[in-house]
């Protein structure tokens, strides 16, 4: 069975978003998609730049998770949980 690892920050930031529960229903429900798809690399968006191994996911209009799949070992390392301004420090709409 493949293994998720939360980073701490991930950990902190789901309490803060404990009122949230479109957050929390979407977060849970795209962990259970990363740990049952055959290739997590295919279910998220491939980033770019400093996030270059990295995918992220859309759970709500606003929020995504931002992830790594280390096929290797299979882990997907779960590093981000936010909006698009807090996880990429600017936003690219307009």
């Amino acid at each position: 069975m493949r293994f998720i690892d939360e980073s701490e920050l991930v950990k902190k930031k789901l309490k803060k978003f404990k009122s949230d529960k479109a957050v929390i229903l979407g977060y849970y429900h795209m962990v259970e998609d990363l740990i049952n798809a055959p290739d997590p690399a295919r279910i998220g968006e491939r980033k770019h730049g400093i996030y270059r191994n990295c995918h992220a996911i859309h759970i709500t209009k606003n929020h995504s998770i931002l992830y790594r799949y280390l096929p290797e070992q299979d882990i997907v390392q779960i590093i981000d949980l936010d909006d698009h301004k807090n996880l990429y420090g600017r936003d690219n709409r307009g």
